[in-house]
């Protein structure tokens, strides 16, 4: 994506910035990055990625819209109940960007076809609801030197840690005696802004990324919503760890 007169008014505000200029910009609109999940953290992560200019976006879910999700995922509305969040995600990021490069995955994220698309993108953003298939990601991240911003999030708190292969810890890192999880996910209570937030520092870190900012890579970023805190909880990287090698 070329930065014509209208995208450089588009994006005059982060022009103006010291930290990125008409050159950092153009790294955005150059950048392609992956979002595994379109729904809490995935809504807001893909509509601040598409605002500040990012110029291809793949994203991956396989699910569908329900009305439970209407508190937090604000790219879509009731008329969107029971269609693809994926193909829904994009029609709505395509109205507030039509010169957006978008690529859809309308399917579930496993090992292998992890391993085929990851590498096909500068960054990934881990906006999924199970450990199951964050490791996934994790493990085909760490396998392809292609870093991604992990988040979770429960109730009013969140976690963030942007993962950059061989120079930082990985998810392996964070829990290295986690079991995969058996049986069917189970809900959990989430205030709406909660995702909103957590899903924003995603976006953020990977602006940081693309135009050449320190990210947090060295630990957990710890989100508490009912104290308006936030902390850092640093994490050693394993020694035998793939994302050491």
């Amino acid at each position: 994506m070329i930065l014509d007169d209208t995208l450089k008014e588009v994006y005059t505000r982060q022009i103006m910035m010291k930290e990125v200029g008409e050159e950092g910009q153009q790294k955005l609109a150059n950048a392609s990055v992956l979002v595994i999940g379109c729904g809490g953290l995935g809504a807001p992560a893909l509509s601040y990625l598409t605002a500040m200019g990012i110029g291809h976006l793949g994203f991956c879910d396989c699910d569908t819209i329900a009305l439970s999700n209407m508190n937090r995922q604000l790219l879509f509305e009731m008329a969107d109940i029971d269609k693809s969040k994926a193909q829904m995600a994009q029609k709505r990021l395509l109205s507030l960007n039509p010169k957006l490069k978008t690529t859809v995955y309308d399917r579930f994220l496993d090992e292998e076809f992890a391993a085929e698309i990851v590498p096909q993108y500068d960054i990934a953003v881990d906006c999924l609801d199970n450990f199951n298939t964050r490791l996934v990601l994790n493990d085909a991240c760490v396998a392809a030197g292609v870093p991604f911003v992990h988040a979770g999030i429960s109730e009013f708190y969140g976690q963030l840690m942007t993962v950059t292969p061989k120079t930082g810890p990985c998810l392996r890192c964070l829990l290295p005696n986690k079991k995969k999880e058996e049986g069917p996910k189970k809900p959990f209570g989430v205030v709406g802004s909660t995702p909103g937030v957590l899903g924003a520092m995603q976006a953020l870190e990977v602006f940081k990324y693309i135009v050449g900012l320190p990210v947090a890579n060295t630990g957990l970023v710890v989100y508490d919503g009912l104290s308006l805190s936030i902390e850092k909880v640093r994490i050693e990287p394993l020694t035998d760890c793939g994302c050491q090698q």
